[in-house]
């Protein structure tokens, strides 16, 4: 009897055994399965660049929850009143300029979104994701489905049907960089036919919805792709969703561009309104009851409206209009971007405005002055470029700049004033040598060859004693005046090399009361290094000096200078000394620097529990600088980004001893707003 259960028992393990075997004989391994997923890119993608198509859009913005905070968003202003429920449609032509670019032109639109341009953009890049290459998107959201990434993620394989298998895949740590979700694929091929991820990134809790082309070499646009998100910010809450179909059978002519109609709208529409948008859209586009012509208080209370509605959208949004050939833009008069702090130069603030006016499409005037106020120094501060493009294809263009510059050290007429009262105690602290400085320059830009431009220039300077009164009790000048020419060369040997700077720049006494002659030279080299996952390697080298100084000058250094309106994260960052005093750039007859920084998104502080899901990259700053009559100044630092604000702490060293410590944060909420 026990022989003949034991005999049973191996048979039906055999059986199981030789049926698990057929199964898997039949399907690949997990890992087989994966790579060829990793390889599909390669083995069958072909460039697609230049390749136009159609696409429709529909999306709808639904308010769950309002208030006063929401005018704050850039973007949000039109969805913070009126109606919850915004619909709108585009329909656009498509061009892929690159494997991971894809430029959008608006033909038709329709909807009830008054004034709408631009509402969520965060959302609407989610409409077009990238599943082959190193990033979904535009810098951001890891790819699972990207070699490089492979370790990032965790993978597990089921079969799904005949020749089809799913891939699901989860994040080893979570961090808004990463994504989990899952993915049907051939098993043949590994070309993946569906894929459906979530994740949240910069306030949006996103989930996408991807269905590939039935075309096997048609890697980068989707046949559909379907969104929804749900944006939280301080008891506000707006879910979005995008639906959009590409490859459109139905192709319009080049003349028709950001139109607005509904009527055609309805014959290029390849998918129904739902029963709720088309009962919006007949309430919308109703016609109005005719008004009583004589009510002039109603007429009155609309115009109030209006002007409030204006100002109000003006103080959180940007103000801007556009026609066919002119363009105005202005930051919002409230916008958290554009406020930073630093240790050593204390609370900033700074405005943009852009102007354009279009001659031709090869010839047109822009304007793009950027304003700012430095609180711990109580100056207004800016720049306003007046720039005529002639020749974009090579960076050909005229340019006029205005400015009144940073405020700038003048040691050579301090040395004299000591020399010359050495009796007067505590001038140190008269500000003798500071100056402020106003600065206008000509010049013409013309990139010669691909690998060489060409920038010539007429620079003036009129620079101005802070302490005027006691300069000129001291009998010395209180206003000091520079002209001089300047030649500018930039080469770029390789197209993804070092770019190469040199500058010459010569001051020339007696043209329009000039009384300063000098001789400037410079050299700057930069090169950025992208690395794999989104990381970043940032090198700057460079030295200056002066040459044939026959009278008092200022040291005015163009690639080493400080910056009392520093920029946010991508702007200024890299290549500067965080913690160097004012005073130290303007008191060295030469310098010669170095910077690095190595920037990731999955650095450190992102492998951290609780916190590291809301960091978004990191950095690390080392930088020198040799100056005269000091030893090697040293500063390194680390800092960190996310979508609130971005942060750094820096420490410096000065003759071989620890001279500060400091930090600088600047707020970066709704910068891609």
């Amino acid at each position: 009897m026990a022989d003949r259960l034991s005999f049973k028992i191996f048979l039906t393990s055999l059986f199981v055994l030789l049926t698990t075997g057929l199964t898997h004989a039949q399907n690949p391994t997990d890992s087989v399965l994966l790579e060829r997923v990793l390889d599909y890119r390669s083995n069958f993608q072909q460039q697609n660049d230049g390749q136009q198509q159609n696409a429709y859009m529909k999306y709808t913005f639904r308010t769950e929850r309002r208030n006063v905070m929401l005018n704050l968003v850039p973007t949000m202003y039109t969805l913070a009143k009126g109606e919850r429920l915004r619909v709108g449609e585009s329909y656009c032509r498509l061009t892929c300029s690159n494997p991971q670019h894809i430029d959008f032109r608006r033909q038709v639109s329709a909807g009830n979104i008054a004034h709408y341009k631009k509402a969520m953009p965060t959302v609407l890049e989610l409409v077009i994701p990238f599943i082959y290459e190193e990033c979904l998107f535009d810098r951001h959201i890891l790819s699972p489905f990207y070699r490089g990434n492979k370790r990032l993620y965790r993978y597990t394989t089921a079969n799904a049907t005949d020749g089809m298998a799913v891939i699901t895949f989860t994040p080893r740590l979570t961090n808004t960089q990463l994504i989990s979700g899952k993915a049907y694929v051939e098993t043949a091929t590994g070309r993946i036919t569906e894929v459906m991820f979530e994740g949240e990134y910069d306030m949006i809790d996103f989930k996408v919805d991807v269905i590939q082309s039935d075309e096997v070499n048609r890697t980068q646009l989707p046949r559909s792709c379907h969104v929804d998100a749900d944006f939280h910010f301080v008891g506000n809450k707006v879910h979005a969703q995008y639906d959009a179909v590409f490859g459109c059978a139905t192709t319009l002519p080049d003349s028709i561009e950001d139109k607005t109609d509904h009527l055609l709208m309805e014959r290029l529409r390849p998918i129904a309104l739902r029963d709720e948008e088309r009962q919006l859209y007949e309430n919308y586009y109703a016609p109005e009851p005719d008004s009583i012509a004589n009510d002039t208080t109603e007429h009155s209370r609309e115009w109030w409206r209006d002007v409030g509605n204006a100002l109000s959208d003006n103080l959180f949004s940007s103000i801007g209009t556009e026609s066919d050939n002119a363009y105005f833009k202005l930051s919002p008069i409230i916008n958290p971007q554009y406020i930073s702090y630093s240790h050593r130069r204390g609370l900033s603030y700074k405005m943009r405005i852009g102007a354009r006016y279009n001659f031709s499409p090869r010839r047109y005037l822009t304007l793009n002055p950027e304003l700012g106020y430095n609180f711990k120094f109580r100056q207004f501060y800016f720049t306003a470029p007046l720039r005529m493009t002639y020749n974009p294809k090579r960076n050909g263009y005229a340019e006029i700049v205005v400015q009144n510059g940073n405020r700038i050290t003048n040691s050579s007429v301090l040395d004299i004033i000591e020399k010359e009262n050495m009796d007067i105690a505590d001038l140190d602290n008269m500000a003798l040598d500071y100056f402020r400085d106003t600065h206008i320059e000509v010049s013409n830009n013309i990139e010669a060859f691909d690998w060489l431009t060409l920038k010539t220039a007429l620079s003036y300077h009129r620079r101005k004693a802070i302490n005027s009164a006691k300069m000129i009790e001291m009998g010395k000048p209180d206003v000091y005046r520079s002209f001089a020419p300047v030649l500018t060369f930039q080469f770029l040997p390789w197209h993804d090399g070092p770019l190469f700077t040199l500058d010459y720049e010569r001051g020339i006494a007696n043209v329009l009361k000039s009384d300063l002659r000098y001789e400037r030279w410079e050299m700057d080299a930069v090169w950025k290094i992208p690395l794999r996952r989104m990381s970043l390697l940032n090198l700057r080298a460079g030295s200056g000096f002066y040459t044939n100084k026959h009278t008092s000058y200022f040291v005015d250094f163009e690639n080493f200078r400080d910056n009392n309106i520093p920029g946010g994260w991508n702007d200024d960052w890299t290549g500067q000394f965080q913690l160097l005093d004012s005073k130290w750039y303007n008191a060295s007859n030469y310098y010669i620097r170095a910077n690095a920084s190595f920037e990731s998104p999955l650095l450190f502080a992102t492998w951290l529990p609780l916190v590291g899901r809301y960091i978004e990259s990191e950095r690390l700053y080392a930088g020198v600088v040799f100056m005269e009559h000091t030893r090697p100044y040293y500063e390194i630092g680390y800092g960190l980004t996310n979508r609130y604000f971005s942060g750094g702490l820096f420490m410096s060293f000065l003759n071989g001893k620890m001279q500060e410590f400091g930090g600088k944060i600047t707020l970066e909420i709704f910068r891609r707003w």
